[in-house]
């Protein structure tokens, strides 16, 4: 085993990625990853610079996870909202009334797909179209069963 040097500004310090000293604890990465298989939706929360970011980078991939980053004077309706949003989803104020008394909101999730045109002669041309598809969707911010339901058709 090659023994690998780091200054320590490379090691030490505040850093987005994943640190070079991470340490995997079974305790917490095993414990994450057993339940992932649940297919379920997991909550990561704690103080700040206990290692959550570290964690979640260590045994995730950047396409398997959205971060909401929260206020602790959102609501219940506040986080949903965000939850959409970095799901894709795009949200306008309805006129509609949900049950709870509050405005409902519309959400609206855009798709895109992308195609080629053929190729043909001597020379090729490859086309990029980009077609977006809106489906508009009404639901309670408030009503965690909105939500789920949401965030499964997608």
């Amino acid at each position: 085993m090659v023994k690998q040097e780091y200054l320590a500004d490379d090691v030490f310090g505040i850093n987005r990625d994943l640190p070079l000293n991470y340490v995997a604890r079974n305790s917490a990465d095993s414990v994450l990853i057993d339940n992932l298989s649940r297919r379920q939706h997991l909550v990561i929360y704690g103080s700040s610079k206990q290692g959550k970011t570290s964690l979640r980078k260590h045994c995730l991939n950047e396409q398997d996870y959205i971060v909401v980053h929260c206020s602790n004077k959102w609501g219940l309706d506040h986080l949903h909202e965000a939850i959409l949003k970095q799901a894709g989803y795009e949200l306008t104020v309805s006129k509609a009334m949900a049950t709870s008394g509050k405005q409902k909101i519309l959400a609206k999730i855009k798709a895109g797909f992308f195609g080629a045109t053929a190729e043909g002669g001597a020379e090729a041309e490859k086309v990029q179209e980009e077609k977006t598809t809106t489906t508009p969707l009404e639901l309670d911010p408030l009503d965690v069963n909105d939500i789920i339901s949401a965030l499964q058709e997608i």
